[in-house]
């Protein structure tokens, strides 16, 4: 994955890659396994941002056909790449606009969250992708697939109080709700708690409910966060 920035600096070098071809500044053989290949990161990140590819041709030799039928002047093809870069420009934008969801440890290996950190990741794509109503919802699935899979990493006979039934295995919630009752007790963390607790309704919302992009990224951001700091209680100690 590139980041938005790293992106434009693709997009813009393909881009002079494809004039220059098309007007006699570079031979088609030379630089044809470059172009397949730059090719291959533009169209893989622009799908993650669920955008088109911003040039059409996956070989030089598709450029070549189309601009041969189409495009008789250097001038015309330098116009017509411009235009294309242009667009493909103002795509990138309104996607930076949005915002990207952080992870403020993506790149944690110990043995309990390495195993985490990859659903993490995915729901962060996930959200760069989401565009409508289904794929919002997509995030609040993934946000909630998440978070039961949190419960179960933190399931621990430890955290249940003498005399009381330990919660089932797949109940991540009642897991989650002992771990703060364990944790994160006392007044001076009520904020906390009912902070942490919200990410668990709010992910149940965007799933199933009547959202938009604003309820999508606070999911999304949410969960992260909430992983983060189920993390720093459980290293507390």
């Amino acid at each position: 994955m590139l980041t938005i920035p790293e992106l434009r600096i693709q997009l813009q070098r393909q881009a002079n890659l494809i004039v220059e071809t098309g007007t006699g500044g570079r031979g088609f053989a030379t630089v044809e396994p470059e172009y397949q290949e730059t090719d291959e990161v533009l169209v893989a990140n622009f799908a993650r941002f669920g955008l088109e590819p911003p040039f059409p041709w996956r070989s030089l030799w598709e450029w070549y056909g189309f601009y041969s039928q189409n495009l008789g002047t250097y001038r015309e093809r330098r116009e017509h790449l411009a235009a294309l870069t242009r667009a493909a420009l103002e795509e990138l934008r309104k996607v930076e606009a949005i915002g990207e969801v952080h992870d403020p440890t993506p790149d944690d290996d110990s043995p309990t969250w390495e195993k985490v950190n990859p659903r993490v990741a995915a729901l962060i794509k996930e959200y760069g992708s989401a565009r409508d109503r289904d794929t919002w919802q997509d995030v609040g699935r993934r946000s909630r697939e998440i978070l039961i899979d949190l419960g179960k990493l933190i399931a621990d006979p430890a955290l249940v109080p003498e005399g009381q039934e330990a919660p089932k295995g797949a109940d991540a919630r009642a897991w989650f709700d002992l771990l703060l009752a364990t944790r994160a007790a006392g007044k001076d963390k009520a904020e906390l708690r009912s902070m942490m607790r919200s990410t668990w309704d709010l992910a149940q919302k965007v799933t199933h409910g009547d959202i938009d992009d604003v309820d999508a990224f606070a999911s999304a951001q949410a969960t992260v966060l909430l992983v983060r700091t189920t993390q720093k209680l459980l290293e507390s100690d």
